[in-house]
C-alpha cells in the first residue's frame, strides 16, 4: 500500500526514517524532511508545514526553478534559507541527457543518461555538501528540510550523502532513495519532462524512453556510489577529502541529527 504523503499538493515530501547510525544511535525521528517543490502548496499544507517549525530550508534549484516554482511558506515561518544550487556545467544537463536518449531512444539509452548523471554528481556536490554541513553544524538547523523540483536526483544524492555522515548503513541508504517511488507520480512526472524537452531544448522524445529518468531506480545512487569508490575510495574519504568535512565538525553534524547515545 502507498503511504499517504504528509502534503496534499507536495506528494513527495517526506521525514526520513529514523535509520540505526553511528555508535548505535539513531537518526532522530522528524528531524530531516526531503521533498520536490513546494508552489502549489494549499492552506492545509501550509498549517502542517507550520507545524512542522522548521528551521533550515536547503534548497537545490536553481534561481530560474525558484522564480518560476515559487515556494509557499506559513506566515512567519522561522526557517532559514539556504541556496545550494547545481551549478555544475559538464555535460551531464538535462539538453545532453535528452540528445542521448533522442539517439538512443528507450530503456537502454535512459539508464546510460542516468548513470552519466549520477556518476558526476560527487564532484559536482562537494562544495554544496561542504556548505550544508557548514550551515547544519552553526546551529539551529533542525528540524531540517533538503529539497529541489522533483525531490529525488539532486536531493536524493544530497540526503545520501548526509547520512552516510551520519554513520547510516548503505542498505538504509540506498531504501531511503528508493522509498521516493512511493510517492512519485511517474505518469505524471514523464508527461511533463517530454513537455519541457521539446518545449526548451527542441527534443521530441517518446514518453516511455523517459520513463527512467522519473524513476528511483537503486542502481542510479549505486552509480555515485561507484564514482566514490573509483575516485576516493569510499565515502568517508570522499566526505573528509573532497568535501572538508573533519572528524570534529562530523561528531557535531551527529549531535545535531542524531539520537543520544544509549546508556
Amino acid at each position: 500500500m502507498t503511504p499517504q504523503p504528509l502534503l496534499k499538493a507536495a506528494a513527495n515530501f517526506r521525514a526520513v526514517a529514523p535509520y540505526p547510525a553511528a555508535d548505535g544511535r539513531r537518526l532522530r525521528p522528524n528531524s530531516l524532511y526531503r521533498s520536490g517543490e513546494l508552489s502549489r502548496l494549499e492552506e492545509e499544507d501550509l498549517q502542517v508545514l507550520e507545524g512542522l517549525q522548521l528551521r533550515l530550508v536547503c534548497d537545490l534549484r536553481s534561481s530560474q526553478e525558484q522564480g518560476k516554482y515559487v515556494s509557499r511558506w506559513p506566515d512567519g515561518s522561522p526557517h532559514r534559507h539556504l541556496d545550494l544550487p547545481d551549478r555544475d556545467t559538464s555535460n551531464a544537463g538535462p539538453e545532453k541527457i535528452f540528445e542521448m536518449i533522442t539517439r538512443l531512444p528507450g530503456d537502454a539509452g535512459a539508464r546510460q543518461a542516468m548513470d552519466m548523471l549520477y556518476r558526476r554528481k560527487p564532484q559536482a556536490f562537494a562544495g554544496n555538501l561542504r556548505r550544508l554541513f557548514d550551515a547544519i553544524t552553526a546551529g539551529d538547523a533542525v528540524p531540517l528540510l533538503i529539497h529541489c523540483h522533483a525531490g529525488k536526483d539532486r536531493t536524493g544524492f544530497i540526503v545520501a550523502m548526509l547520512l552516510a555522515a551520519l554513520g547510516v548503513g548503505r542498505a538504509d541508504i540506498i531504501e531511503d532513495y528508493v522509498a521516493t517511488a512511493q510517492f512519485f507520480q511517474v505518469e505524471v512526472e514523464s508527461a511533463a519532462m517530454v513537455g519541457w524537452a521539446q518545449r526548451s531544448f527542441g527534443h521530441v522524445l517518446d514518453p516511455e524512453s523517459v520513463v527512467p529518468l522519473v524513476e528511483a531506480r537503486p542502481e542510479f545512487l549505486e552509480a555515485s556510489l561507484a564514482a566514490i569508490e573509483a575516485g576516493w575510495g569510499g565515502t568517508e574519504r570522499y566526505l573528509r577529502e573532497a568535501v572538508g568535512l573533519t572528524d570534529g565538525q562530523r561528531d557535531r553534524l551527529r549531535d545535531v541529527l542524531l539520537e543520544p547515545s544509549p546508556v
